[in-house]
């Protein structure tokens, strides 16, 4: 299964800033292409995340004026929202009336808004991201998506391929009734490919750095009993730099087949500056499930603060080999 290609937004992605107020109130939501907006985290000096996910023995709202005013976190229910497109554009948003969808298999509650776009294929099991809707104001910042063969997307490989190393041998070790046809000595000899570059310069009171987001892959050739899809290493995680410094990566690699079964891709939306903290604002997703996530990011760690299940699916039969 190939990577669908709203999870490699062609344009950079856009979100608010919001700089030096150490009461800002916040709520944000992905805005998918048919104008659903689901709310997702709020922010009122701690991050929380309100809007109800699972909706299983709820007794669910019928209109706007029924929602819990909790629900919609640190803003107001009459708050108004914005919408920041993954072309760079920015527009108000008016929330309409609730509707309730299926994402992958899980069914949830969302907002449908004047926003529109495309509507849902009938034979996908969730539905393109076009941005970020969010209650407040600000100045937009972007996620850069470094483009392939440059001589920035060229200079990452280098820098990642001892952890990336060690990654992949972390998890080539979790299978208990599987080994790894290659040893460490014989996978270290394939090279390392960038899919996804993603990044974004800062400068806070910490300093100044840069941080970027890497999916790479490791892949071998298929054996017979492959059936013509190979086994691959899978990592993906951060990279943060700064003069003087080492660079620091954090990976984590999963080893799957061709298929990429099991693997997560990103989608960056944007990121945000509060009280003097950067947050990046992403999607998450694989072939069966979606999340939407906040990290905060340092020149030393990246933590997520906030993550919010989007949907999925329960997983098929595994394969012989490794799941």
């Amino acid at each position: 299964m190939r990577r669908v290609p709203w999870l490699l937004p062609a344009a950079c992605a856009a979100a608010l800033a919001l700089a030096g107020d150490t009461k800002s109130h916040l709520t944000l939501g992905v805005l998918r292409a048919d104008g659903l907006m689901i709310p997702f985290a709020s922010y009122d000096g701690h991050w929380s995340v309100p809007w109800p996910v699972d909706l299983h023995d709820r007794t669910l709202p019928i209109t706007l004026s029924d929602v819990d005013p909790g629900w919609w976190g640190a803003v107001d229910p009459a708050s108004l929202w914005s919408a920041f497109l993954t072309d760079g554009s920015k527009r108000p948003l008016k929330i309409q009336t609730l509707r309730q969808t299926h994402i992958f298999c899980t069914a949830r509650l969302g907002v449908q808004t004047d926003y529109f776009n495309a509507p849902p294929s009938p034979d996908d099991p969730t539905v393109a991201k076009d941005g970020l809707a969010i209650a407040g104001e600000g100045a937009l910042l972007s996620v850069e998506r470094v483009a392939k063969g440059t001589t920035a997307w060229n200079a990452v490989p280098p820098v990642i391929v001892k952890e990336f190393n060690h990654a992949e041998k972390i998890a080539a070790g979790h299978f208990t009734n599987w080994k790894h046809p290659y040893t460490a000595e014989q996978r270290a000899a394939y090279s390392i490919q960038i899919e996804a570059l993603y990044r974004s310069q800062e400068q806070t009171r910490r300093g100044s750095w840069r941080v970027s987001y890497v999916e790479a892959v490791r892949s071998f050739p298929a054996r017979p009993e492959d059936n013509g899809c190979g086994l691959i290493t899978y990592a993906s995680g951060w990279l943060m730099e700064r003069a003087g410094h080492a660079p620091r990566v954090e990976l984590q690699a999963r080893v799957t087949y061709c298929d990429r079964d099991g693997v997560s891709f990103m989608q960056p939306l944007g990121r945000i500056v509060l009280d003097d903290e950067v947050y990046w604002i992403y999607q998450m997703s694989s072939w069966r499930d979606e999340a939407y996530a906040v990290s905060r990011v340092r020149p030393d760690e990246v933590q997520p603060v906030a993550v919010a299940a989007g949907g999925d699916c329960p997983r098929s039969p595994p394969r012989r080999g490794p799941i």
